[in-house]
């Protein structure tokens, strides 16, 4: 035995008295009673049981002869795999879906349309019908579709395109601008520039492009006759048409079966990570909570992408008129609905959950939160299982008549709802009221709020069935409504930009005409460019480019230069190559057909399609032509380029749209729009209800009395039985003006909060004169925290619509908002404070105004601070005077009149506005904030609230709870969703100090 010498020659154990029940000996390591005895004779209740230091001593549970790295082993012997059969992984893509999909649809436009195409061009096929050589395959370039609504929009694009620019062109025809070089180009720069306005995205180029061509066309022979214009217009329609034949031919593929597809995933995952929520709040371990989450965090962002598809081809269907009906779209157009209103309750739910994963010990270390969790679990499954089934079921249900028979599976999920609020009650009676807590514990908000999370879901859910059954069938047949949205809408929004412009004069509109007026003096400065260094009129080409890389900024115009030019390059050099190569028929038929092919796959790719779909439209005309020449080749090359930088300059130069610029400003206004929601939302605690109107007139004497005061109490127990249960009675279909208000202000505030995304991408590659580093980390997180805070905002609008949309408050709750109301003033003044500042701030990157935002952020977090503490108190003041109300009821030998008068010390008292006691206390500059007191717990009137002797007592049959299971859910998620509001607010203003840093180096 080696032993610890100290102090000459004496040993530590001699020095050291023994431990009491054993021995204080420290062993030779690898001579431990823990490796020499057996498993069976370590156990802690051995009379060996504990080490050298007193501790039981630790029984290994791993087997020390492990395998080695990489062992097959250590898997479960039912999941290895055998070795002996290798995988050649070098054609693995020909087992991929998606390559399949990609050939079918460039066979289809390969076969179908481009090979009539090129045997009309070269000849092979005897028909006369074609104005010019290139047209045609143009057209099929720009009209390849893949869906039948895809292609029928464009058709529709197109000839809304054709009855813009075809008056125009066939006028300067008529007109014989041709032979007048300096009334052609007035007409043509003033005609691009009525396009430019007047017209956006896919319209405004086909336009731009078909203007362009024709116009230089007349330049190029001045006596064309007068349906050249037509006949341009003629051979781009036949190239559409065969490419509307290719989505027919062999089968057709339907948008309304990808967005019905993409419901339904999202359905399937809408449903798997609800049940896998709800089941991780009370988790065995943090561990399988952490791995939980992991799961869900995957399956909501699949929901996001798979939303997106589904708008994307929901607006596609829509043009299926012919072969979907109206209420099949409007039954997935509502269950769209359904399952946004239920994403932002897995993200609410997801926030909840991700404190309890930062903090598990709050649920998992606590008596009472295990009581509730073995309590509610059982009803918890039952609820996800019930809407996990109900998500199951709609997938199948295609039109309203369909959903409308899923009533049995709609009453399950409310039956499955009702019992679990029901035992939420009875649980709060039993561990809440019979069980009387000291103070509120950590768990009780998040467990609240957890709750009215899930209970949402279902209010969400009946929602979508009362919405259901007010559908009404729609008298205007669909080829109708079409019509109105391809040809009134579009007119309508015309003019009211016209009256906006002329009435408002705001930065937008006057930013539409700069930029129209950009685009139209690029391509006249490209022609004149092009004329004045003797380019050919017939090959004349750098105008038709800007009409394809034209942006709203020079940001986007860059990015669409590049890709075009890259693209033109790499075009002409094939089509160079092709068509030097291809001396007949048959080998420019097949060059043709390989390369718009091999063009026509990529072109789904989300990085490489632009680029496939430009370089398709610079090798058309090279390997089309009879003879291709180095010549005409690099003349091509050099007006690409020119006309490229041409458009570059002005768009930088001339009054440039800053990108970081408009997205400060949307960010000002989306900031300036949470100030006047949480104005609204906090203005609610003095707002009544519209049924409370009607039943308490104002007229009530006992909302604004005292908690403390117990007759007063139980006068209002007793008179609240006639209209107050336990459980309140939602009214979920009512009109609340307040509500509604509120709800399209976060509407409008969402709406505006998506349009920052694409220039979110623009400010990040914005360069200026100096270099300097921009802050994406920064950028990225001001986003996500918008984001969240948005979603917080929703949050609390919930809440309040949960305690608002009930028959009446209870009297308890009337005098609770009148005691918080102030606080909640202080808050929403705080925050407004601090808005202001950030705004100004944006509007000023220069000024310092540091201090000003932390201490408006501090004041905002401490009055959140104080309203949630003040609540929990206030809470758990509630509880025990109704228990103590109905105990001393009980008992009347346990004098009343002394718990009655130590009672009234736990209230201050209140005016009948809440509002007395901090005007007076502001108007003596004295902070009348108990938030240190509330942060210490050091207010022992509770403690002295208590029942003597005893904290469990038998509450009567007829006991009615002050404050309802709905009430407590919607308060405690109100103030949860505070609480995680304002420290969203610090990391907002961390992270656009950090934005501001940048600004501030770039000035």
């Amino acid at each position: 035995m080696t032993t610890l010498k100290g102090g000459g020659d004496k040993t530590y154990r001699e020095n050291c008295p023994p431990a009491s029940g054993d021995n204080f000996v420290i062993d030779d390591i690898g001579s431990s009673p823990a490796r020499d005895l057996p498993p069976a004779h370590n156990s802690v209740g051995t009379k060996l049981g504990n080490d050298s230091f007193g501790l039981p001593l630790y029984v290994p549970l791993q087997d020390s002869d492990r395998p080695g790295k990489n062992s097959s082993l250590t898997v479960p012997w039912s999941l290895r795999k055998s070795d002996g059969r290798k995988e050649v992984r070098v054609l693995e893509f020909l087992r991929s879906p998606q390559f399949w999909r990609q050939v079918e649809f460039a066979l289809r436009v390969t076969l179908i349309a481009v090979f009539p195409s090129v045997g009309l061009v070269v000849g092979f096929i005897p028909l006369n019908i074609l104005g010019t050589s290139t047209s045609i395959l143009s057209a099929i370039v720009l009209a390849s579709k893949v869906t039948v609504g895809e292609m029928i929009a464009f058709i529709f694009t197109w000839l809304r395109a054709g009855c813009i620019w075809l008056p125009f062109a066939t006028c300067g025809v008529a007109l014989g601008l041709g032979n007048h070089i300096g009334v052609w180009c007035a007409y043509y720069t003033l005609v691009l520039f009525v396009i430019a306005t007047f017209t956006e995205n896919m319209v405004r180029r086909v336009c731009l492009l078909l203007f362009n061509i024709c116009m230089i066309g007349l330049l190029v022979k001045p006596d064309s006759s007068l349906v050249y214009p037509s006949r341009v217009m003629a051979d781009w329609c036949i190239g559409t048409l065969l490419c509307a034949l290719a989505v027919f031919v062999p089968y057709p593929i339907f948008s309304k079966t990808r967005a019905q597809k993409a419901l339904c995933e999202i359905a399937n995952c809408t449903g798997a990570a609800f049940t896998g929520m709800t089941s991780c709040f009370w988790s065995p371990s943090n561990v399988e909570r952490n791995m939980s989450m992991t799961k869900v965090r995957m399956l909501i962002a699949t929901v996001d992408e798979a939303l997106q598809t589904f708008y994307l081809e929901q607006d596609h269907s829509f043009y299926e008129f012919l072969f979907d009906s109206g209420d099949a779209r409007r039954a997935r157009w509502f269950k769209a609905q359904l399952f946004e209103r239920l994403r932002t309750n897995l993200i609410a739910l997801s926030q909840v959950l991700d404190m309890v994963e930062g903090r598990p010990w709050v649920i998992d270390e606590s008596e009472r939160s295990l009581a509730f969790g073995q309590h509610l679990s059982p009803h918890i499954k039952d609820v996800a299982a019930s809407v996990d089934k109900l998500m199951d079921a709609l997938t199948s249900a295609h039109t309203i008549k369909a959903v409308s028979d899923l009533d049995e599976l709609f009453t399950d999920v409310s039956a499955a709802t009702r019992k679990l609020q029901h035992e939420f009650n009875a649980a709060r009676l039993d561990l809440f009221y019979q069980h009387r807590p000291e103070t509120l514990e950590e768990f009780v908000p998040l467990m609240t709020y957890f709750m009215f999370t899930i209970i949402n879901s279902h209010d969400t859910i009946s929602q979508f069935g009362c919405d259901m059954s007010k559908v009404e069938v729609s008298r205007m047949s669909s080829a109708k409504v079409v019509v109105a949205k391809v040809v009134w809408e579009p007119f309508k929004e015309e003019i009211e930009y016209v009256l906006k412009l002329f009435r408002t004069f705001r930065r937008r509109e006057i930013q539409r005409l700069i930029e129209a007026a950009k685009v139209s003096a690029a391509m006249i400065a490209t022609v004149g460019f092009s004329l004045l260094i003797g380019v050919d009129k017939e090959s004349l080409s750098g105008p038709s480019i800007i009409a394809f890389v034209s942006g709203s900024n020079p940001v986007e115009a860059v990015q669409a230069s590049v890709v075009r030019l890259t693209a033109c390059i790499l075009g002409t050099v094939i089509g160079f190559f092709a068509g030097t190569y291809s001396s007949t028929p048959t080998d420019k038929i097949i060059s043709v057909c390989v390369l718009m092919f091999i063009g026509t796959f990529f072109r789904t790719d989300k990085d490489y399609g632009i680029l496939v779909v430009y370089a398709m439209f610079v090798l058309i005309p090279l390997n089309t032509m009879e003879s291709t020449t180095t010549e005409d080749t690099l003349s091509r090359m050099n007006q690409i380029t020119f006309g490229i930088l041409i458009y570059i300059i002005i768009s930088a130069a001339v009054f440039p749209l800053s990108p970081s610029l408009i997205l400060r400003k949307k960010r000002i206004n989306i900031l300036i729009r949470f100030g006047e929601a949480v104005t609204k939302l906090c203005g609610l605690f003095s707002k009544p209800l519209t049924t409370d109107l009607l039943a308490d007139g104002s007229n009530d004497p006992t909302s604004n009395a005292p908690v403390g005061n117990d007759s007063v109490l139980r006068s209002n127990i007793s008179a609240s039985r006639a209209f107050t249960l336990s459980f309140s009675e939602r009214l979920i279909v009512s009109t609340d003006s307040c509500m509604e208000e509120i709800d399209a202000l976060l509407n409008e505030t969402s709406r505006r909060l998506k349009r920052t995304v694409p220039f979110e991408g623009f400010a990040r590659k914005e360069r200026g004169l100096l270099f300097v580093h921009y802050p994406t980390k920064a950028c990225e997180r001001t986003a996500f925290t918008l984001n969240r805070m948005m979603g917080l905002l929703r949050s609390m609008w919930c809440s309040w619509s949960i305690l608002r949309s009930q028959k009446a408050y209870t009297p308890e709750m009337r005098h609770i908002l009148r005691t918080l109301q102030p606080i909640a003033l202080d808050a929403s003044s705080s925050f407004n404070r601090f808005v202001d500042l950030m705004c100004y701030a944006l509007r000023n990157p220069t000024t310092a105004l540091q201090t000003e935002l932390m201490q408006a952020v501090l004041d905002f977090m401490q009055s959140v601070e104080e309203l949630c503490l003040r609540k929990n108190h206030i809470m758990i003041a509630v509880i025990t005077k109704a228990v103590n109300a109905e105990y001393g009821m009980n008992n009347l030998t346990h004098g009343n009149g002394n718990r009655s008068h130590r009672s009234e010390t736990l209230t201050p008292p209140c005016d009948a506005t809440g509002l007395a006691i901090s005007e007076c206390a502001r108007s003596s500059g004295i902070k009348s904030s108990a938030l240190p007191l509330l942060r210490k717990k050091t207010f022992n009137s509770i403690d002295s609230m208590g029942i003597s002797g005893q904290n469990i007592v038998s509450l009567s049959d007829n006991f009615v709870m002050p404050i309802s299971g709905e009430d407590s859910e919607g308060l405690h998620a109100l103030s949860l969703s505070l609480s995680m509001f304002s420290n969203d607010a610090k990391l907002l203003l961390m992270s656009l100090e950090e934005m501001l840093d940048h600004m501030r180096k770039t000035a």
